[in-house]
């Protein structure tokens, strides 16, 4: 839930090799793909790069650039897609989100548009503490991403805890035209430190569409629940977004918990939760430990499953996910990455060809940059997700 960014000539690598193979700035490139341009030419991310001042710790050059709590990528206009969290609103950076691109015929990750820049007036009005970086988006389809508005760190503001806007696109890729729908899907005004009743943070939203057509939000941090959403409007089934704290809770229901074994000072967590349906069954993937600590992060990702998009998940073993469960998908001693969070997954092809990859950032062991993103392919094991140890290379889907 925190951010940084990224892009080279390597693929999905998350670490420069040397400064040979670094020598052109790819948003300036003109790729060939049936004499197309792709250059971003509207809200483009990389102006806002070049632009920023040297005065802090990075977002100057390409080996600084960083990925953090990267969303499912998506196809649009013949080109793959997925966001990011905004950076610290310091040194000249002014995003809200981002967006970045994989250009027909390419490996690499290049940098999209800048969004929500001018922050809207529903922002100043529920969450004031809010530094203008938004966190943690999520797609439903190409042109709808949802986002988390959170409260500033600093304990001294007595806002809302945090909210989820929705942001919609028009026109064509990679030069969108984005605009926010005007006010919070959802916010939650004490979140997980009502220990009482305690209500999940409105935190890393993911969008999953059921069978039937019904659509729900997956959320949360310290506690994951689940909620339907108004598939016309993308709006909260309810119609307000502070239906929890109006004692509708019979609308959310409690999926998961973080694991006891947690070492901060006895307080489990867990966040950035993502639902996919395989076959019969519904698949709960989320994070534990802690994140947004660099080398030092400790995050990796589990999944439990469950026959009903509302649980209960259970791992391998019939734990329950409200009780400890989950199944170990991807971390340091599995794959030899650091703090890999926030899961996504993008399939294309179909029967016998078709092929999921799944999305997660990391922490590069060098630093450098300070969080990255990598895709690897995703099989299924007697019932279970398992993510490959090598990367996925785009020239497959291409």
């Amino acid at each position: 839930m925190l951010v940084v960014f990224f892009m080279v000539s390597v693929v999905f690598t998350g670490c420069l090799e040397d400064d040979e193979e670094v020598e052109e700035t790819l948003s300036d490139e003109v790729h060939d793909d049936s004499a197309i341009s792709y250059n971003v030419t509207v809200n483009r991310l990389e102006d806002v790069f070049n632009s920023m001042n040297y005065d802090g710790e990075y977002y100057y050059t390409e080996d600084e650039w960083a990925i953090h709590d990267i969303s499912e990528i998506v196809e649009i206009d013949g080109m793959l897609m997925f966001g990011v969290t905004g950076k610290a609103q310091e040194d000249g950076y002014n995003c809200g989100l981002e967006t970045w691109y994989i250009f027909p015929g390419e490996s690499t990750f290049t940098p999209g548009q800048c969004l929500l820049s001018e922050k809207p007036a529903w922002h100043a009005e529920y969450v004031p503490s809010n530094d203008g970086a938004l966190w943690a988006p999520n797609f439903h389809g190409p042109h709808t991403m949802y986002y988390t508005l959170p409260m500033s760190n600093e304990d001294s503001h007595e806002d809302t805890q945090s909210c989820i806007g929705m942001i919609t696109a028009t026109g064509t890729a990679p030069n969108l035209v984005w605009e926010d729908h005007g006010s919070p899907i959802i916010c939650q005004e004490e979140g997980e430190e009502n220990n009482d009743d305690p209500e999940p943070p409105a935190l890393d939203p993911a969008i999953f569409i059921d069978d039937d057509g019904r659509m729900y939000m997956v959320y949360g941090g310290a506690h994951i629940w689940i909620t339907e959403l108004n598939p016309e409007t993308g709006e909260h089934i309810s119609g307000d977004p502070l239906s929890w704290d109006n004692g509708d809770n019979g609308d959310y229901v409690h999926l998961a918990n973080g694991p006891s074994d947690a070492e901060n000072d006895g307080d489990p967590w867990i966040e950035a939760p993502y639902i996919h349906k395989e076959g019969d069954w519904y698949y709960l993937f989320v994070n534990w430990y802690d994140c947004c600590q660099g080398v030092d992060s400790t995050y990796e990702i589990v999944v439990g499953r469950s026959e009903s998009v509302t649980g209960p998940y259970l791992d391998e073993t019939g734990t329950d996910m409200l009780e400890d469960g989950g199944n170990l998908v991807i971390a340091h001693e599995s794959h030899d990455v650091i703090g890999p969070g926030h899961a996504g997954i993008f399939e294309y092809g179909t029967g016998e060809d078709k092929v999921q990859v799944f999305t997660h950032h990391y922490y590069p062991d060098d630093g450098e940059p300070w969080a990255y993103a990598h895709a690897r392919t995703l099989t299924w094991e007697d019932g279970w997700p398992v993510v490959s140890q090598e990367q996925w290379d785009p020239m497959d889907y291409w």
